[in-house]
């Protein structure tokens, strides 16, 4: 008999494909570009080959990245869950805490 699984997520997810740009607050590691696999109001979910994510770790996201977009706008986030997908890669999913402003 299997039990029902209750779904913890506060804002419902949408498939939703789009350029993020990944920054980790330690310049130990690389920031990458990303693209999602969904998103909601509160976080995103993405795959990566980098291997150095962890829950916890705090990040600099930038939600529709393109290098030539003066209007971008930066959330600091922290990484929630990670999961191990197929082809070496990891299933990331980044809780959005508030925008990044960095003229204050």
């Amino acid at each position: 008999m299997r039990n029902a699984t209750t779904e913890r997520r506060r804002a419902p997810r949408e498939n939703v494909s789009e350029s993020v740009l990944i920054c980790p607050c330690d310049p130990e590691y690389t920031e990458e570009v990303c693209t999602t696999l969904n998103v909601s109001r509160t976080g995103l979910y993405f795959a990566t080959s980098m291997d150095h994510y962890f829950p916890g770790m705090n990040v600099i996201v930038t939600l529709n990245f393109h290098s030539d977009n003066p209007m971008r706008q930066e959330y600091i986030a922290d990484v929630v869950r990670l999961e191990r997908l197929e082809d070496h890669k990891w299933g990331v999913a980044i809780r959005i805490l508030m925008p990044n402003d960095p003229e204050v």
